[in-house]
C-alpha cells in the first residue's frame, strides 16, 4: 500500500466529520447507510495496463510481417455504480461553435463535441497505453510507422459503423486549407506524413522521424472523423456550414439538444460499444447531462448550487473551501465535499506578454515584469499559501521515465528597485506624478491585463497594487466572453490564463516564427527568433526521447530569458462539493487526473479517467425528504491523499 493510501482509505471508509452544529440526532437513511457501508469495503483497483504480445492476431495483406500488441486492463469502475439519472452542471459561456477545428474552435468546451477516443489511450495512473478505437497495435520496421487494428464493434452515435475510411477522411480533412486551422494543417502535413488503410479495419500511421516505441504510440494515436456526416469531402464553406452542426461521436455521449446562448444537453449513446472493454465497466453511468450557461462568477454559480439546480460546485479556491464549510446544506450533510490530490501536469500558464504591443517588444521591459509581479504575495494572501509557485512554462512533463522540464529555472522575488532598473533600460526612466513610469514620449508604463474568470479578480488586484510600487500600471479587464479569441487574434497586451498540454511539451506551436504574424494560431506572443526556430525544428526532427528532453529544456531556458510568460502557480489537488446523491468510487482519483468531478467528456486526448461517478436516485429521494423534514445527516468530507506530495 502506498504511503498516504491507508489514511485515505480510512477517511473514505469512515468519512471525516466536519465541524457542525450539534444536532440532537443525525438522520440515518437506509440508502445512504447502505452505500457508505459498501464504500468502506471497496478496494482500490489495479490500474495497470502493461503492453502484451497477442500471437492470435493475424492480418493479411500488409506490406510487412508484424508483431501485434495490446493491453488488457481490468475493471476500474466501482461495483456500487448505478445507471441513469440527470446531472445538472453549468458552462461559463456558450461555445462560439460546435466545430472542433477552425476559427474559434479551440474553446473550453471543445471536448464535449470532440469526444472520440483515439486509436490508443494513455493510462492516467501509469501512463501505459490501453486500447481505444483500436484493439491492437504493431510497430513498423522503419521506426516511424504504427499499424492499428480497429475495434470492429465501434460505432458512431448515429448508428453508422466505424471503419478505416473515417481515419483516412480525418487525414484528408486535417490537411485541407478549408478548415482554416493552420496548426492542424501543419501537423498532419509536416509531422504525420502518411495514413493508409488496409481494408475496413486496419490503418497505418507514419511520422516524419524515427521515434522510440512509446513516443510513436503517443504521436500516432489519432481520432477519426465521420466521413458519412460530411459526404466524404470538405467543402470551401466548411467553416460556416458546420458552425452549429455537431458531429456524431464514437464516445459515450452526444449532443441531443441545445438552446443557443442558454444550454446544452448531452445524452448517453444507447448500447454504447465502449462498454465491451473491462476498464469501461461501471463508467459513464449517467444518462443525461444538462449544462446551463451561468455568468457572473462563483457567487452566482453558488446560488444555483445551493438551490439544488446544480449538482456540483468547485471549491478549489482556498477562501471558497473555508467559507463553504459554514453553509447550512453542508453542515446538515445534504451536500458532501470531496478532496483528492494528484500529480500536476501543466502547460504554458501565467501572464502572456504580447511582443507586438509597443514597449512589450523590448525584452528589458518584459524582464522588468519578473520583478514587478508579486506572485508570491498573491499566493500567500488570497490563496492562503495552498497553491505552489511555478517558475517554468511546463510542470510535470515526465514520460517513459524521462523528465522534460528544466527544474533549475527560478523566477526572482518581487523587487521594485530591480524592476525599475530594467524598465529604465527599456526607456521608462522617469516616474510620473502618480508613481507610474513614463518614457521620453510621455507614454506611461501602462498595460491592459485581460482575464476570463471573475474568481481571479481578487488575486489580480493584489498584483495590480504591488506593481504600482515598481511604477507599472496594470489595468484589469475582465472579459468573460472573447478573451481567448482576443488571444488567438493577437489583439491583446497582456493575458492571464493558460493552455493545456501533453505528457511532454511540444512548444513549436507557441514560439516558432512561422506563426508569429498569423492569427488563429497559438503563437499568441507574435514572437520570432532564429535561435528559437533552430531549437524547435531540431525538436521536431529528433526521435530520441532523451535528446528531445534536452532540447525542451533549452527551449524553456530561452523562453525564460526572453520573458514571454510570467508563470504563476500550480494546484496539486482538486476539491469541491456535490449533492449527496452524486456518488464516487472510494479512491476518487487517478495519479495524473486533474478533475475527478468530470463525468461526461471521456477523453482529453491523453487519458481516460473520467466518468466514474453516478447518480443514486434512492439517495436523492431520501435527501430531499430529509431536507423537507429538517433532518440533518452527519457531514462528510471524502478525501483521497494517495497522490499527495511528501
Amino acid at each position: 500500500m502506498k504511503k498516504g493510501l491507508r489514511t485515505a482509505a480510512l477517511a473514505l471508509g469512515l468519512a471525516a466529520v466536519v465541524a457542525a452544529p450539534s444536532f440532537a440526532q443525525y438522520y440515518t437513511s437506509k440508502a445512504v447507510s447502505a452505500d457508505e457501508k459498501a464504500m468502506a469495503a471497496e478496494v482500490r483497483p489495479d490500474f495497470s495496463s502493461p503492453q502484451v504480445e497477442d500471437k492470435s492476431v493475424k492480418v493479411s495483406g500488409l506490406p510487412e510481417t508484424l508483431t501485434w500488441y495490446t493491453s488488457k486492463p481490468g475493471v476500474w469502475g466501482s461495483s456500487r455504480a448505478k445507471q441513469g439519472g440527470t446531472f445538472r452542471d453549468y458552462i461559463a459561456e456558450f461555445p462560439d461553435t460546435f466545430r472542433t477545428v477552425g476559427p474559434n474552435a479551440n474553446h473550453a468546451y471543445r471536448t464535449f463535441f470532440g469526444s472520440n477516443p483515439a486509436t490508443v489511450e494513455l493510462n492516467m495512473e501509469t501512463r501505459e497505453f490501453l486500447p481505444g478505437l483500436a484493439t491492437h497495435w504493431a510497430f513498423g520496421a522503419d521506426g516511424k510507422t504504427v499499424y492499428y487494428k480497429l475495434n470492429e464493434k465501434a460505432k458512431w452515435s448515429d448508428g453508422k459503423p466505424l471503419t478505416s475510411a473515417d481515419f483516412t477522411f480525418m487525414y484528408q480533412m486535417m490537411r485541407s486549407p478549408d478548415i482554416q486551422d493552420p496548426w492542424y494543417n501543419e501537423f498532419y502535413t509536416e509531422q504525420m506524413v502518411d495514413l493508409k488503410a488496409y481494408g475496413p479495419y486496419v490503418i497505418s500511421v507514419t511520422m516524419n522521424a524515427k521515434m522510440a516505441p512509446a513516443d510513436l504510440l503517443l504521436n500516432t494515436a489519432c481520432s477519426p472523423r465521420p466521413a458519412h456526416f460530411y459526404g466524404g469531402k470538405i467543402d470551401k464553406d466548411y467553416v460556416d456550414t458546420y458552425q452549429w452542426k455537431a458531429e456524431p461521436t464514437t464516445g459515450p455521449y452526444y449532443l441531443a439538444d441545445f438552446v443557443k446562448g442558454e444550454s446544452l444537453t448531452f445524452k448517453k449513446v444507447k448500447n454504447w460499444w465502449g462498454h465491451e472493454y473491462a476498464y469501461n465497466k461501471n463508467r459513464f453511468n449517467i444518462e443525461t447531462f444538462e449544462y446551463k450557461v451561468i455568468t457572473g462568477g462563483n457567487d452566482i454559480i453558488k446560488n444555483y448550487f445551493y438551490k439544488g439546480e446544480l449538482d456540483k460546485f468547485y471549491m478549489i479556491i482556498p477562501q471558497v473551501w473555508a467559507d463553504e464549510a459554514k453553509a447550512p446544506e453542508i453542515q446538515k450533510g445534504y451536500i458532501d465535499r470531496e478532496y483528492a490530490f494528484y500529480v500536476p501536469l501543466q502547460g504554458v500558464q501565467g501572464i502572456f506578454l504580447n511582443t507586438k504591443y509597443k514597449f512589450l517588444s523590448d525584452v528589458n521591459v518584459r524582464r522588468g515584469f519578473y520583478y514587478a509581479i508579486n506572485i508570491q504575495k498573491m499566493i500567500d494572501t488570497v490563496l492562503r499559501g495552498e497553491y505552489a509557485r511555478n517558475h517554468n512554462i511546463g510542470v510535470g512533463h515526465t514520460f517513459a521515465g524521462i523528465d522534460f522540464n528544466d527544474k533549475t529555472i527560478r523566477k526572482p522575488n518581487f523587487d521594485p528597485a530591480k524592476a525599475g532598473e530594467l524598465f529604465a533600460k527599456g526607456g521608462f526612466d522617469k516616474i510620473g506624478s502618480d508613481g507610474i513610469r513614463v518614457n521620453a514620449k510621455g507614454e506611461r508604463l501602462s498595460v491592459e491585463l485581460i482575464y476570463a474568470s471573475p474568481n481571479h479578480t481578487e488575486r489580480l488586484s493584489v498584483l495590480k497594487e504591488e506593481a504600482k510600487k515598481a511604477g507599472l500600471e496594470l489595468n484589469l479587464n475582465l472579459m468573460q466572453k472573447g478573451s481567448f479569441t482576443a488571444l488567438r487574434e493577437k489583439n491583446f497586451q497582456a493575458y492571464w490564463g493558460g493552455m493545456s498540454t501533453s505528457v511532454y511539451p511540444d512548444y513549436w506551436e507557441y514560439f516558432h516564427s512561422t506563426n508569429a504574424d498569423k492569427t488563429q494560431t497559438n503563437n499568441f506572443w507574435g514572437y520570432a527568433n532564429p535561435e528559437m526556430d533552430k531549437l524547435l525544428d531540431a525538436f521536431r526532427a529528433e526521435g530520441d526521447l532523451k535528446k528531445k528532453a534536452e532540447l525542451t529544456k533549452k527551449i524553456e531556458r530561452l523562453v525564460d530569458q526572453e520573458a514571454l510568460v510570467i508563470p504563476h502557480y500550480y494546484v496539486p489537488y482538486y476539491r469541491g462539493g456535490t449533492w449527496k446523491w452524486v456518488r464516487f468510487p472510494k479512491w476518487l482519483n487517478n495519479k495524473f487526473n486533474d478533475d475527478f468531478f468530470e463525468a461526461m467528456a471521456p477523453y482529453n486526448g491523453y487519458g481516460a479517467y473520467f466518468g466514474y461517478q453516478w447518480i443514486d436516485q434512492d439517495i436523492r429521494k431520501e435527501v430531499l425528504e430529509a431536507q423537507k423534514a429538517g433532518k440533518a445527516y452527519e457531514p462528510r468530507i471524502w478525501m483521497d491523499t494517495t497522490n499527495k506530495a511528501n
